[in-house]
């Protein structure tokens, strides 16, 4: 029984840390203007992150992670949007159709399928911020990136078994975390 009460605190550990660690990241935007940011790229993981969420629940899994993904994500894309920092093109419109791809594969193959694909399609929609923080490298930012890595591997630690709704969400999120905190320590004396 006690381990079941470990699995489950790390879950709202990690859940909860996700969601706390975009209040550094507001206030970095607010401070510099939402440079190094991609307002397409937040909207984009918002709605994968939304389908990550719902599927993982119908499968009753570790779904508090991507939960608070989902909360930070659209705070984020409203503030960027209020900065002026939103721009498209032809890579988000792939994205953008990625996403559709996975609600029509959630339809025909169910929760598990839409898990999976959904968790990947984060890491691709988050192509663009990692080019747009390897063009402005913002170290404040890279940590907080590497805190995400912590609140992934909460996660990933609270799961229960080794399955897709217990741990390859928050897997995968603690790899694409580490890729953005790697694009920050960029040094600008290659420029």
């Amino acid at each position: 029984m006690s381990g079941v009460g470990w699995h489950d605190t790390l879950k709202i550990a990690g859940g909860l840390a996700a969601l706390l660690l975009f209040i550094p990241m507001v206030c970095v935007i607010l401070r510099e203007n939402g440079v190094g940011q991609s307002c397409a790229t937040w909207m984009l993981w918002g709605a994968l992150d939304l389908t990550v969420t719902i599927s993982i629940m119908e499968q009753h899994g570790n779904y508090l992670l991507p939960l608070g993904f989902t909360i930070g994500d659209s705070a984020l894309v409203f503030l960027l949007i209020a900065k002026r920092q939103f721009r498209w093109t032809r890579f988000e419109t792939v994205i953008l159709l990625m996403v559709i791809g996975c609600f029509i594969g959630w339809e025909f193959s169910g929760p598990r399928i839409a898990t999976i694909t959904a968790t990947l399609g984060i890491c691709v929609a988050g192509v663009p911020g990692a080019v747009a923080l390897w063009k402005h490298p913002q170290r404040r930012v890279g940590n907080i990136w590497l805190a995400y890595v912590g609140a992934n591997l909460l996660a990933f630690f609270g799961g229960t078994s080794m399955s897709i709704e217990e741990r390859f969400a928050p897997g995968v999120f603690a790899f694409g975390a580490l890729v953005m905190f790697v694009a920050s320590r960029r040094s600008r004396a290659h420029e």
